[in-house]
């Protein structure tokens, strides 16, 4: 084991926010505070993690609860609160729920992380030491030269040496906690794709319907047709057509308007990333295909119409 150390939240794993002002700077209203990712880290996490440190100091044992509060920022803060200039010695206000708002010295900037790994922009980041913010639960990090996955079991018996009654629980290495952080929240993963699945059975009935009713409606012109010669093939190619005409325009329409949501996604739910090309060729295929089946039922029965039995009727 080449580090170890313990934080709020692990990095690209979507961190936690706080708002904050920064002295000297004037006050916002409540609505337009500024907002950063928050993280409680030990004196050894940049190292651990690999942060590279750009300016200034990282956290040491000196910066214990009776010491000058302090805090460390990344690249990004700096370059939207600092506009490029020296932050160090500067003073900012972190607002956290349940503990007293207190003023803490820049004293380090450290090298930016992506706070979803699928992120595409880089968002603001404050770090503050475990030891003046103390946090009832954290996630331990090791550094390792080797396999990580066979430091699982001493960890384990390392922790219950300390505390038998501490859980410690999902213990992985962090390529395998980024690939589960892009499959998602199971549960909602299920939820959207039952929502998907029922969508495209009501858009297959609704298809159904409208050839049905279509077809219904042309009743008299089809059997005119069949009476002047028209096949049953051409008459079951015409049914399809139309409505495979219908469908293409629809998912044309449905494609344009969906080629912005992801943006829009972005926008209104934080740490929502939707990064799938796949989905603009599966789900058009899908209904496509859905269609086809739903047209072909309506078109097969108008192609078996008797023609003087339908002349008779009407």
């Amino acid at each position: 084991m080449e580090a170890a150390a313990a934080t709020s939240d692990l990095p690209a794993a979507g961190p936690s926010t706080v708002t904050f002002r920064v002295q000297g700077q004037p006050e916002v209203p409540a609505n337009q505070q500024l907002t950063a990712s928050d993280n409680v880290v030990t004196t050894d996490f940049f190292r651990t993690a690999g942060i590279p440190l750009l300016r200034g100091r990282t956290f040491t044992e000196q910066d214990t609860p009776l010491a000058p509060r302090v805090i460390v920022v990344n690249q990004e803060f700096v370059n939207r609160h600092f506009h490029d200039q020296n932050p160090l010695g500067n003073q900012i206000q972190l607002n956290v729920s349940g503990t007293a708002s207190q003023w803490s010295e820049i004293v380090g900037v450290v090298g930016n992380v992506k706070t979803y790994s699928e992120g595409i922009i880089d968002d603001p980041q404050v770090y503050e030491p475990f030891l003046q913010r103390p946090i009832p639960s954290f996630s331990l990090m090791l550094r390792t030269g080797s396999d990580p996955s066979a430091f699982a079991s001493p960890l384990r018996t390392a922790v219950a040496q300390v505390d038998t009654e501490l859980p410690l629980a999902n213990v992985m290495s962090m390529p395998a906690l980024i690939d589960r952080q892009k499959g998602g929240d199971p549960f909602f993963v299920r939820v959207l794709a039952s929502f998907a699945f029922l969508a495209l059975i009501l858009a297959g009935i609704g298809i159904y319907g409208l050839i049905a009713y279509s077809v219904g409606q042309r009743r008299h012109e089809i059997a005119i047709r069949m009476a002047l010669g028209a096949k049953r093939p051409d008459v079951l190619r015409m049914i399809l057509r139309d409505g495979m005409k219908m469908t293409a325009i629809g998912v044309a329409a449905g494609l344009a308007l969906a080629i912005p949501l992801p943006r829009v996604f972005d926008a209104l739910f934080y740490g929502l990333h939707l990064r799938e090309p796949r989905l603009y060729f599966l789900v058009p295929a899908s209904i496509l295909i859905v269609a086809l089946l739903a047209t072909y039922i309506p078109a097969r029965r108008a192609s078996r119409v008797d023609p003087m039995s339908a002349l008779h009727q009407d």
